[in-house]
């Protein structure tokens, strides 16, 4: 058929979809092309498997309605749409087009500290709420072997964030817009952050590849980071010291095979730029990081899975400029800042019915190179290798599904080792996880937090006391 005929015969498609549907009740759907990504039940913990699992928080994902298929008299429209492979058309008259979904929380905070604290020029001052976090999945099956997938966090920032002058004075930064919809009166602005996007192939049942921005696999609340399936208020301190980097873009190869019955590897080997932490779309080196995960998952007895996960990969950081050679104008890069690290991640994972134990320990070794050395405190910045780790365990009692649980953590700070506190920080709290219904989840935490050995007139000599609580829930 020419291109014509084919623009002429699309408005009849549609014509015809809407008579079908207005005239009749619709027969059984027409079979999908592809089997639908199974979800995530926001009402377990569920293990993490040995490859990125899907979405945590993927429930109830909003799809088109099936759609009655065309009448028999459209022959040509039929036959047109069997020409190419399937596609978007074919995906919409299966209900299988775009599935939206995510996770939202409103939460509490309040830090029990004396008003002259230290701590309280960077923290919440003030008992405050908030809401944290409201990400959405955009998920699409393009057909039976590929896959895309976005995740974005909407968030206020970077209005309102602190900053630090060269005075040390800590101040909010303001980001307000004149809208245009509002006789130009002044609103706050926000943003977005894009936590994961990429296309991935289903090569094999034990092998996929994903290309584009992807969680780094290692631990267990790196990946299953929604706040509706995490048992804490927030993640461990050692998973926000970045020992590992949170994201890579690049390539991702991973999948899992059984061995035996009841045992099953995981593995995962990617290649990426590196850390995102300065830019995420451009490579500022020519160096490309490795990561490689292998785990084990028995579930004779429960459901035991240990992992362990590998990084190696260069930071570097530049200015650029251009000069003149007998006129010719030419470029050259200053380099004030290249680190080249090695991490190590374990973790452990143990669900057997109501218990629930995890636990992550991490090492990170950081070397500078000479032209890559930042100064410190009057001096250079050393060497340093980071270590550090958390335990976690819990019960869902019968009493209402309530799970108390308690928490330990002896975890590094890099940002922290900047001021001068270079101690580890220690944590032990608990709380209480409470699910009213599957979608949501009440929580409520108490955590103390300090740093042995620390100098008497450092950061370090406060103390940290926090209660916090959370409502999260999964849409």
């Amino acid at each position: 058929m020419g291109r014509l005929g084919r623009y002429l015969t699309a408005p009849g498609l549609w014509l015809s979809l809407a008579s079908a549907a207005a005239a009749q009740t619709p027969d059984a759907p027409i079979p999908a092309t592809e089997p639908p990504i199974e979800a995530t039940n926001p009402g377990t913990e569920t293990p993490t498997q040995a490859a990125p699992p899907p979405p945590v928080a993927q429930v109830a994902p909003v799809t088109a309605p099936p759609v009655a298929a065309p009448a028999a008299e459209s022959g040509d429209v039929a036959s047109e749409l069997e020409d190419d492979q399937p596609g978007a058309t074919d995906a919409i008259l299966n209900g299988e087009a775009l599935k939206i979904y995510g996770f939202g929380d409103v939460n509490y905070r309040q830090f029990l500290l004396p008003k002259s604290s230290p701590w309280l020029v960077y923290l919440n001052r003030h008992p405050s709420l908030f809401v944290g976090h409201l990400n959405f999945y955009f998920d699409s099956q393009l057909s039976e072997r590929w896959r895309a997938l976005a995740e974005v966090r909407f968030t206020y920032l970077p209005h309102g964030s602190w900053s630090t002058n060269s005075q040390g004075q800590v101040s909010h930064n303001d980001v307000h817009g004149a809208d245009y919809m509002n006789i130009t009166r002044d609103r706050p602005v926000g943003g977005l952050m894009i936590e994961r996007a990429f296309i991935e192939y289903s090569a094999f049942p034990f092998l996929s590849v994903q290309i584009g921005q992807w969680l780094t696999p290692y631990g267990v609340w790196n990946v299953d980071h929604g706040s509706p399936v995490i048992i804490g208020v927030v993640p461990p301190y050692i998973i926000g010291s970045h020992l590992l980097p949170e994201a890579q873009v690049g390539l991702l190869a991973y999948g899992h095979v059984s061995l035996v019955e009841d045992l099953e590897l995981g593995y995962a080997l990617g290649l990426s730029n590196g850390r995102t932490d300065l830019i995420e779309y451009e490579d500022l080196d020519d160096n490309k990081a490795v990561t490689g995960r292998l785990s084990l998952t028995y579930r004779g007895a429960g459901e035991l899975t240990l992992g362990s996960t590998f990084y190696a990969g260069t930071t570097t950081d530049n200015t650029r400029s251009v000069y003149f050679d007998d006129g010719a104008p030419k470029s050259r890069e200053n380099i004030f800042y290249e680190m080249k690290e090695r991490s190590f991640a374990f973790d452990l994972r143990w669900i057997n019915g109501d218990f629930h134990f995890q636990a992550e320990a991490i090492i990170n070794d950081r070397k500078f190179t000479e032209r890559g050395r930042p100064q410190q405190n009057g001096g250079l910045e050393p060497n340093r290798r980071n270590a550090g780790g958390y335990a976690l365990v819990g019960y869902r009692t019968p009493f209402a599904g309530i799970m108390p649980y308690v928490k330990g953590e002896h975890s590094p700070d890099p940002a922290l080792q900047a001021v001068g506190v270079n101690q580890n920080a220690v944590l032990l709290g608990g709380g209480l996880n409470f699910r009213p219904v599957p979608r949501v989840v009440l929580k409520a935490e108490y955590t103390h937090g300090f740093f042995p050995g620390a100098k008497p007139t450092s950061f370090g000599n406060n103390p940290i006391d926090a209660l916090e609580s959370q409502i999260a829930w999964a849409f």
